[in-house]
């Protein structure tokens, strides 16, 4: 899953290649993908991958920032003051910068309090194709959320009624990194992103 390994310098340009062609994308569906643009919903945070359940999470997380200072593609950023108690929390904004789904996942090796963590899944959102808003469906020819999704087998082209073909997303691959939503080049965004709002809780050391 994911991107093959390369060394460190090739992995940094790897990533400042593929943010520039997201945003260009994003520039040209006319979404404002700007560096800190923040939800404009709270209700739910998008976490990293592997996180604990939410109330464990904000007990145990000291946001120090290391997630943050070590992911490549500058996707994990800080919770704004409107969050609330969870101000200054490790959080992705799918729009303004996905999850690339790095081999190493640096995020987790980085937290120190251990509320990311290897041994949990890495399953950050819920993702589907609004169907009546994809181009594809529409008969349009666009494949972006297929070719730019870094998750194998998790989107995939699908014959529908007469001859429509689009994508659909597999819900068991799917890590709902965002990759395909901040692609999305539909005048109305046709990727449906909700992140879980139930994660597994994990015993920390302390």
């Amino acid at each position: 899953m994911g991107m093959p390994s390369r060394d460190d310098i090739s992995r940094r340009d790897l990533f400042r290649i593929r943010g520039g062609l997201l945003r260009r994308i994003a520039d040209a569906a006319g979404e404002q993908a700007t560096p800190r643009q923040v939800p404009t919903s709270l209700a739910l945070l998008q976490r990293p991958p592997g996180a604990v359940a939410e109330g464990q999470f904000l007990a145990a997380c000291t946001r120090c920032g290391d997630c943050i200072d070590v992911c490549p593609p500058r996707a994990i950023i800080k919770a704004p003051e409107a969050a609330g108690n969870r101000a200054g929390t490790p959080m992705i904004d799918a729009l303004r910068s996905p999850c690339v789904m790095c081999d190493d996942l640096p995020c987790i090796d980085a937290c120190e309090p251990g509320v990311l963590r290897h041994d949990l899944p890495v399953k950050m959102a819920h993702a589907s194709v609004d169907e009546s808003l994809c181009l594809a469906w529409q008969g349009q020819e666009c494949n972006a959320c297929v070719d730019n999704c870094p998750v194998e087998n998790a989107l995939c082209v699908v014959e529908g009624e007469g001859e429509l073909a689009g994508p659909r997303v597999d819900p068991v691959a799917c890590t709902g990194c965002g990759v395909c939503r901040c692609v999305c080049p539909a005048p109305q965004n046709a990727i449906r992103h909700r992140p879980v709002d139930e994660r597994p809780f994990a015993v920390l050391q302390r």
